[in-house]
């Protein structure tokens, strides 16, 4: 009798075992996870430079797609696509891997978009000018920002505080870029210190070394969302052929309304306002841009998953005491999130 309890006793044992080893497999499957998420955007986009008498008239035709996978717990890649219609060809906009060694702390290594104010992290679907302002293209133009190799590690103080650290090699391997960020966010309360330094070394010359920095802060209800950045750094082009110091200066106000309908297709509207000064050589030159910008964003079905989007902006450029138009811009597009 003790002799068929054993055996009994070890077969139930032998089961268990098997099918906690099964149990487990269905686990580690059920982990793997795969999110996409992206926009599509069909339109026009008219372009009226003044000082060449001429009128642009462009059609909108772009499609951005993020994919993130997350084979187990605590590691993720992450994939972006981004077609054209005027290259026609897909692209690689970032790929990147990221392990949470611990519950505060991330690492990341690929190719990635360097952190800046809060204008360069907002995605499109949340910033509703389909371009980004003339603050932001200065300093792409000057090798700040854009999609480089990088390594970066993230650090969370509770769960309202973040700080980051990245170092960035570009391809032409002439710079390199560290960036630091801190940033406050409740969900309403959005604060963000962000700094670049760029360090440039061209053949048969000394090396130069530029930054860049943005305080940025966004108020964010159910009503409403006001936005603020201050953008201060040193101009790469003037310190390296003038040899000065040349101050970058930017300022940046944008106010979004949120207007619900109670409608089931036309949701809400949401009216955008945004003004910009920016100024390249701050403290030598008298030389500064301004740029205006207003539009109104109908959105359909849920989450305003569905919008149509109508812009219109203008850059005046300020030389020598004297001001004038420089460009006029409408867009007049269709976008779809999801």
């Amino acid at each position: 009798m003790a002799r068929v309890l054993i055996l009994l006793i070890g077969g139930i044992l032998v089961q268990a075992a098997f099918a906690k080893k099964d149990t487990t497999v269905i686990e580690v499957k059920d982990e793997t996870v795969v999110k996409v998420d992206g926009t599509l955007e069909v339109g026009f986009d008219n372009n009226y430079k003044a000082n060449k008498e001429i009128t642009e008239y462009n059609r909108i035709g772009k499609a951005e797609i993020d994919i993130s996978l997350r084979p187990v717990k605590k590691v993720r890649a992450e994939i972006g696509f981004e077609y054209n219609h005027k290259d026609s060809l897909f692209k690689i906009d970032k790929l990147y891997g990221q392990y949470n060694f611990a519950n505060f702390g991330t690492a990341r290594f690929g190719y990635m978009k360097k952190s800046f104010g809060l204008e360069e992290r907002t995605d499109l679907g949340e910033r509703y000018f389909r371009k980004r302002s003339i603050i932001n293209d200065s300093l792409d133009y000057f090798g700040f920002l854009g999609h480089d190799l990088t390594l970066q590690y993230r650090h969370e103080l509770g769960k309202k505080w973040e700080l980051r650290g990245g170092f960035s090699w570009t391809a032409d391997s002439t710079r390199y870029l560290h960036n630091y960020s801190v940033e406050y966010d409740d969900k309403k309360n959005n604060l963000l210190l962000v700094a670049i330094v760029r360090h440039f070394f061209p053949p048969d010359e000394k090396s130069v070394t530029t930054y860049v920095s943005s305080l940025s802060f966004r108020r964010t209800n159910k009503l409403f969302a006001s936005e603020a950045e201050l953008t201060y750094g040193t101009n790469p082009y003037i310190k390296r052929f003038d040899d000065r110091d040349a101050i970058i200066f930017g300022a940046r106000v944008k106010e979004n309304f949120f207007v619900n309908t109670g409608l089931n297709t036309l949701q809400q509207l949401i009216p955008v306002a945004e003004a910009v000064f920016y100024s390249s050589d701050f403290k030598e030159s008298d030389d500064y841009d301004t740029q205006l910008r207003t539009g109104l964003t109908l959105g359909f079905a849920k989450n305003s998953s569905f919008q149509w989007r109508n812009n219109y902006g203008v850059i005046y450029k300020s030389r020598d005491g004297k001001k004038e138009l420089w460009r006029r811009r409408f867009d007049s597009e269709v976008m779809v999130i999801f």
